[in-house]
């Protein structure tokens, strides 16, 4: 065999062991990041989750497209700028909490809009999981769909509700002034927390609309 020939051999074998181990390097690392996700995953089922408001009278409108009515809720990483990841997040939650206005009352000087939630399905994660519930961000507007309050509440600071059964009331405290006496309005909530014991709140989002009248 001439020395051309075997070095070009040779020079094949190499390339082909080198795809081989770059392959065995890719399959490392898919399984390596399947089995972060699935510890992750875990991780999750036992954090907060959930909650959010929606209206007295209260018919949920939802603006959201069949399809995305269709699909359930699904957990999703936040990610900061620079990539980190720093929490975790259920969203499309929406068809997934009954949100109602139980009442409307005035104190200390605010109006109390009292939401009741409930979970459809408790025994399905994230829900069993969650022990407290508070809102993040919502917004009122008026009968001209003026918005009047905007608000978005940190975890430490928004009321928080206990849930049992799968049901929990949660208070939104309005600045009476910002409202007038038997006007009609509508809460909007995008946002809310899902507290457990000892771990991170879990950020909920959807869109949940009800109706009041002060």
């Amino acid at each position: 065999m001439k020395i051309s020939e075997l070095e070009k051999r040779l020079k094949n074998h190499a390339e082909i062991v080198k795809n081989n181990m770059k392959l065995s390097r890719e399959s490392d690392n898919i399984r390596y990041v399947n089995e972060r996700r699935n510890k992750r995953t875990g991780n999750i089922l036992k954090k907060t989750v959930l909650i959010a408001a929606v209206l007295m009278l209260c018919i949920v409108t939802v603006t959201m497209t069949p399809l995305a009515k269709s699909i359930k809720g699904f957990f999703s990483d936040i990610v900061r700028f620079d990539g980190a990841i720093t929490g975790t997040k259920y969203e499309n939650a929406t068809e997934e909490i009954e949100v109602r206005i139980s009442e409307v009352t005035p104190e200390n000087g605010n109006a109390v809009v009292r939401l009741n939630l409930t979970f459809e399905n408790p025994t399905e994660a994230p829900f069993p999981y969650i022990q407290e519930v508070s809102v993040s961000e919502y917004k009122i507007l008026d009968s001209n769909n003026k918005e009047v309050i905007k608000a978005r509440v940190s975890y430490e600071e928004g009321d928080k509700g206990t849930v049992s059964e799968g049901k929990v009331s949660v208070n939104l405290y309005l600045k009476d002034t910002m409202l007038k006496s038997g006007e009609e309005y509508k809460v909007i909530i995008e946002k809310m927390y899902g507290h457990s014991k000892a771990d991170a709140p879990l950020h909920i989002t959807g869109r949940w609309e009800c109706e009041f009248v002060k």
